[in-house]
């Protein structure tokens, strides 16, 4: 299969390409999704007022509970598939790809699921006010 790349590349590619290869995507993903979020602070900010900013500041200790969620799963896989590939049982690198995908949706529609249904407790639980409660709503509504 022509340009298909083969699990080999990791163990006999050059350090410096593979981390390239690899890592320049993740930089350029944090990035944009950084940028993303001081792009909406500025219009929200601009277009609605202080008190959606605050209602923004509200949202993002559970956008990165996500996020941990995320990474607490694809670090562990990660290690995992880096042994497995090391050991060179393609098969089981492969199962636990899958199985870290069903796992990180299932967290992810779960997560969600229980988020959404005791939203307003959390966001009065960090800190939010009458004033702000709503807009912090209105934000997660549509993320």
């Amino acid at each position: 299969m022509a340009g298909q790349k083969t699990p080999t590349a990791l163990g006999t590619e050059s350090i410096g390409k593979l981390l390239m290869q690899y890592a320049v995507p993740a930089i350029i993903a944090m990035t944009a999704s950084s940028l993303y979020n001081m792009v909406d602070s500025i219009f929200i900010g601009h277009g609605v007022g202080t008190m959606a900013i605050s209602g923004l500041a509200l949202t993002f200790p559970l956008m990165n509970l996500a996020a941990a969620f995320g990474s607490l799963v694809g670090v562990g896989a990660s290690t995992l598939i880096s042994v497995k590939l090391g050991q060179r049982d393609y098969d089981t690198a492969q199962r636990v790809l899958g199985n870290v995908f069903v796992l990180n949706m299932v967290l992810g529609v779960a997560f969600t699921i229980i988020v959404m249904l005791f939203l307003d407790p959390i966001l009065y639980f960090f800190g939010g006010s009458d004033q702000t409660v709503g807009y912090a709503r209105d934000y997660m509504q549509i993320i």
